[in-house]
């Protein structure tokens, strides 16, 4: 056992030839049990992204025990990859995980991806029970640490804006202050494909309108729905996008979403891209 990672009883799961090792505790560990993962690692969306947006930069924020990560390096043996994960012990896993799968990244950042905070610091509320679950700001009877924070444009800065770049977001309702603090970037880009959560009862909790939120993004990219696992001969990104969605969708989809789920707590996963970018032609 790697001495470096926290106490506890530890769990594994292994998808394809990938180890991870978690928190047995933590149901943000033993998510990685569930079929989506499975699903993911098997997915032509990868494929697809290498033969299209051809990433050159993978920026995953929200990177958890650092399996998608993982899977991001395995599709893109020469891009740069970011990490971004605000958990403090979260940490050593991922470097754990990377290093007994031979894998490598290039930077990990332990922060909150957001507008810039007063001294670069801000707070974030920790889920015991499911790390995957934590936010920053906390819910009734979490625990919170001080982390870092750091913006979209900042891990954007030094990207070819001709170049390809692939970013994930799964930040549990604080996605309208990613997108906020890399505009520039995103604007400057001109070859990105983001894939981000899109949760309603999440984001409110985090004090954001996701209605708004989405007319923010309709208004500024092209915005597709995610439909769940990709066929398996799927072969261009056309057949992963599907219909973009349009503006003035914003209420509905996102009440729509909100019916996804029990009790008003529906998900999807949307994928964002620069208005005409070449690789759809």
């Amino acid at each position: 056992m790697n001495t470096n990672l926290p106490q506890g009883k530890l769990g594994q799961v292994e998808i394809g030839e990938l180890r991870l090792q978690f928190l047995a505790e933590d149901g943000g560990g033993t998510h990685y049990y569930g079929r989506t993962h499975f699903e993911e690692y098997l997915s032509a969306f990868y494929p697809i992204l290498r033969q299209t947006i051809d990433p050159r930069t993978c920026i995953d924020v929200g990177a958890n025990y650092g399996y998608t990560g993982m899977l991001m390096r395995r599709a893109f043996a020469k891009a740069k990859l970011v990490l971004v994960e605000p958990i403090p012990w979260l940490e050593p896993f991922i470097r754990h995980n990377f290093e007994r799968n031979g894998l490598s990244f290039d930077a990990l950042h332990s922060a909150i991806v957001s507008m810039p905070a007063p001294g670069g610091r801000s707070q974030f509320g920790v889920n015991l029970r499911s790390s995957q679950d934590s936010r920053v700001i906390a819910q009734p009877g979490w625990e919170t640490v001080e982390t870092g924070v750091v913006t979209l444009d900042a891990l954007m800065e030094r990207a070819d804006p001709e170049a390809g770049i692939y970013i994930k977001v799964d930040t549990q309702g604080w996605e309208r202050s990613v997108f906020a603090s890399g505009e520039t970037s995103l604007h400057r880009c001109k070859r990105w494909l983001a894939k981000s959560e899109f949760a309603p009862a999440w984001m409110e909790s985090q004090g954001s309108d996701p209605a708004e939120f989405l007319e923010y993004l309709l208004a500024h990219y092209q915005v597709h729905e995610q439909a769940g696992r990709e066929r398996w001969n799927a072969v261009s990104l056309k057949d992963l996008l599907g219909a973009p969605l349009m503006q003035g969708d914003g209420r509905a989809f996102t009440d729509y979403v909100r019916r996804l789920g029990r009790n008003d707590t529906g998900w999807v996963d949307l994928l964002i891209l620069p208005r005409g970018l070449a690789a759809l032609r």
